[in-house]
């Protein structure tokens, strides 16, 4: 990563400094990371470290007709999944936006319109089994209190979601009230997180992972670990045997650093996280992920602008206000695929990012203004991925994966993997600096998930009712 000459220098030395993540900082961060999964799964701790009912990986030989929905930080998908053995699959699906009404609102609201998706749905592409019954898995992105595979009592949302009204309840039965009260012929008979159902899906395709990971909107992992692990879970409960002596763990590594105070935050982390819906909480996934990592640039810009330390030099206009400043004063209203557009720019004269804040917001650029925005992006996005990095060498770590014989595979899905500039090769780069290079290259394998969420949920549901007639 490297600066041009027109670039703020004064500028550019102070944001470096504070998001500066240095190679020497990877070894006690990967330690204590790995000290708080253990203590996860030990007791009940800031890493919450969910059991999730799934006790196996699929072989890739399951064969079936099977719906899922995804319901995650953006979108609903509804899919229907038709698992052909072989790790081979068709989809079809169907994807709606979540808007900020339904986010911000009831969670009842929510679930009622997720049915009514639903029944939209199975009209127009499950028609010819209207006597029969479908198996739906349910792929909830946000953290529950797993009872069953298909019982979890939502704990808190993420995301920009405030449904208070359905915290503390099982999720899976609010949406199986809102299906019945539709006479739809589905049971939703597997909860999942999206992190689970990547694993399963690259699994399906590539027998031998046993990491699932998600950057997008939010983050999360999941990961096979062995059911003696898991000590917080008391004899007696329902999750305490496990018949294959493993059990699939829902991390939300989110809350990574929640109560340690490991993470290296600067001042724009702090008031990120003061400003969010829940302060204090998710702060790994504060610094990681799409949705917070371009509300931090945007916050960077807004800041220089109010100081007078951008916007002004072309225009030779006076400091900024925010009236001025239009939706770049707005809390969330710069989002990832914009900043990856600004990272993104290779023009001469950086003419996307000139045409970006012309047409977004009325304001004009200098040449250093634009360098400097750029360079903003990617001191950001850099760290988020060397921090993503972290998660990953703890749970090969743990696991003690590279003592293995086999490749360590992990699945990843998520926009911030799959679309953004240059992420995938700083995340690479990074397992480089904490292991070295050569190692990587010969036991790391880092795969594209083949939609985790959609697929997933479906080998999910099969094997909810596999384990049922066991």
């Amino acid at each position: 990563m490297s600066t041009s000459s027109h670039a703020h220098p004064e500028i550019i030395a102070r944001l470096t400094k504070a998001f500066a993540f240095p190679i020497s900082a990877y070894d006690a961060l990967v330690e204590q990371f790995i000290r708080e999964l253990k203590e996860g799964l030990s007791h009940e701790k800031a890493m919450p470290m969910i059991p999730t009912f799934v006790y196996e990986l699929p072989s890739g030989k399951e064969t079936g007709d099977i719906l899922s929905l995804d319901l995650g930080g953006t979108n609903l998908r509804v899919c229907r999944t038709t698992l052909s053995g072989k790790g081979e699959f068709a989809i079809t699906h169907k994807k709606w936006t979540i808007s900020d009404a339904l986010k911000k609102g009831p969670g009842k609201d929510l679930f009622a319109w997720v049915a009514d998706r639903i029944e939209e749905f199975l009209d127009t592409h499950c028609k010819e089994r209207a006597h029969g019954n479908y198996p739906l898995g349910m792929t909830f992105s946000f953290p529950c209190e797993q009872l069953d595979i298909n019982v979890g009592k939502l704990l808190n949302w993420t995301k920009g979601f405030r449904g208070t009204d359905v915290i503390g309840q099982d999720v899976v039965k609010i949406l199986q009230d809102q299906i019945d009260a539709r006479k739809l012929n589905v049971t939703v008979n597997a909860l999942i997180n999206d992190t689970v159902g990547t694993l399963l899906a690259t699994t399906y395709k590539h027998p031998g992972c046993e990491i699932g990971i998600i950057f997008g909107t939010g983050t999360n992992c999941a990961y096979l670990e062995n059911q003696s692990e898991i000590t917080k879970i008391k004899p007696g409960a329902a999750n305490y045997t496990s018949p294959s002596n493993m059990q699939l763990i829902n991390t939300e590594w989110g809350a990574f650093g929640n109560t340690s105070g490991a993470l290296p935050a600067n001042e724009y982390d702090l008031r990120l996280d003061a400003r969010s819906s829940q302060p204090g909480k998710q702060l790994y996934e504060k610094m990681v992920s799409g949705l917070y990592i371009s509300e931090l640039a945007r916050s960077v810009f807004h800041d220089l602008a109010l100081k007078g330390e951008l916007f002004v030099e072309a225009s030779g206009k006076e400091v900024k206000a925010d009236k001025d400043l239009g939706d770049l004063a707005i809390k969330e209203r710069f989002d990832g695929a914009m900043m990856g557009a600004l990272e993104g720019d290779e023009t001469a004269h950086l003419e996307v990012i000139e045409q970006h804040f012309r047409t977004s917001y009325n304001l004009q650029t200098s040449q250093s203004d634009r360098e400097t925005i750029k360079y903003i992006c990617q001191l950001i996005s850099s760290r988020a991925a060397r921090l993503s990095a972290v998660g990953i060498a703890a749970l090969i770590k743990k696991r003690e994966l590279l003592s293995k014989p086999d490749q360590v595979i992990v699945g990843i899905d998520g926009s911030l993997f799959n679309k953004y500039p240059h992420f995938r090769k700083h995340l690479e780069g990074a397992l480089n600096e904490i292991f070295d290079a050569a190692t990587v290259k010969a036991k790391i394998s880092l795969i594209n998930a083949e939609d985790g969420s959609g697929v997933g949920g479906a080998i999910a549901a099969y094997l909810a009712c596999k384990q049922k007639r066991h």
